[in-house]
């Protein structure tokens, strides 16, 4: 794990106040209260996987930052993590800024017209979170759902999850409703179209504006506006994500896409929940642009899918054999192709946080997997 030591940076001054400093813009911001509301999921099932919630999280509305002129596309490094009053100012490894004065757990919710007028498919909630009392990872996950139009996109019990392990989160919703039968030899045509909004395959038609990397872009603009002590822009270059501190991960549909966009950037992992499952493309057999020992991928036995998974697996190359968890310690053998039979009503989506996947006590029997998939141990 990386390094997490909290310091308290104000432009390299010896003396540390109670605010942070950002590299790309002169703020201060006062800690918005948030509340987190706990939430039921529900499952569409086959190949379009969700956990919405059911009660109310934080509405971007209710934050109130101060006025900041932050550029979100700076391309400016940062030479500090966390800032914590009281310690003194010490230069670190390139990494977001973050104000842990008011340590809670953020949760923003929005619609992507939101934070883009230009959006015009896929519109419904996108969710965020952000821990400032866990130690911080200085990385961001990008978390995609399943196939289909979830009023809710992604998980918000993932989320939760993955910020209390430090990352900073983030669920885009974006186009995954087209249905892969539709795309014939080249699914990956599809999912990289729905990536980049490049066209790539004459079946479908998705602009920039309502592709997965203009939507990332545009989920951290508004975060930095809503909430500049997250110091969401510094995962911003030159206008495009900086995929190098970004794991891209997701389930089913989700997943696979994950897998697709792990081929066409270099990003710094790649976590494939319940996928992928394109068996046969020619996608899953090529050379990807970040290392395959950066790719892992989680199954359960109980999955129809579980077969087409393991095949996926193997056709991509992923380093190991398949490791059963279930009883099992990390680092599984150094396997990432990683299975379980655990008890679940519901094996497809029991590899995400929330409603069926399994539980100890108040614990997810999964959580040490995922620690190790997306390098949080």
């Amino acid at each position: 794990m990386r390094s997490t030591r909290s310091i308290c940076a104000a432009l390299l001054l010896a003396a540390c106040g109670g605010e942070p400093a950002d590299s790309a813009t002169d703020t201060t911001t006062s800690t918005a209260s948030t509340t987190t509301t706990a939430s039921t999921s529900t499952s569409s099932g086959d190949d379009g996987t969700t956990d919405a919630p059911t009660g109310t999280t934080t509405s971007s509305t209710s934050l109130e930052p101060t006025t900041t002129s932050a550029t979100t596309g700076t391309t400016a490094e940062a030479t500090t993590g966390t800032a914590d009053p009281g310690t003194t100012t010490e230069a670190m490894p390139a990494g977001p800024m973050v104000d842990v004065s008011g340590p809670q757990l953020y949760e923003f919710s929005f619609k992507p017209d939101e934070a883009d007028p230009a959006a015009a498919l896929a519109l419904n909630t996108q969710l965020a979170h952000l821990d400032t009392a866990a130690p911080l990872q200085g990385r961001l996950v990008v978390y995609l759902h399943g196939a289909g139009a979830p009023a809710t996109c992604g998980s918000q019990a993932h989320g939760i999850l993955l910020a209390g392990m430090g990352f900073h989160v983030i669920h885009p919703c974006y186009v995954s409703d087209y249905g892969v039968g539709n795309c014939g030899d080249d699914i990956g045509g599809c999912r990289l179209e729905a990536f980049e909004g490049v066209d790539r395959h004459p079946f479908i038609a998705i602009p920039p504006a309502d592709s997965i990397e203009t939507r990332v872009v545009k989920m951290l603009e508004h975060l930095q506006a809503l909430h500049p002590g997250g110091d969401w822009q510094y995962f911003i270059a030159d206008g495009k994500p900086r995929w190098s501190e970004i794991v891209i991960s997701g389930i089913s549909h989700g997943a696979s896409s994950s897998g697709v966009i792990g081929m066409n950037r270099e990003v710094e992992r790649v976590v494939m929940l319940s996928g992928p499952l394109d068996s046969g493309q020619a996608w899953l057999t090529g050379a990807p642009l970040t290392p395959i020992d950066r790719f892992w991928a989680f199954t359960h036995t109980a999955d129809d899918q579980h077969a087409g998974h393991l095949q996926s697996f193997a056709d991509m190359m992923l380093p190991g054999e398949p490791f059963v968890v279930d009883g099992a310690a990390a680092p599984y053998m150094d396997s990432h192709r990683l299975v379980t039979s655990a008890p679940t009503g519901d094996g497809h989506s029991s590899t995400q946080a929330g409603g069926s996947s399994p539980k100890d006590l108040d614990m997810y029997v999964f959580e040490p997997v995922w620690r190790t998939m997306y390098g949080a141990l």
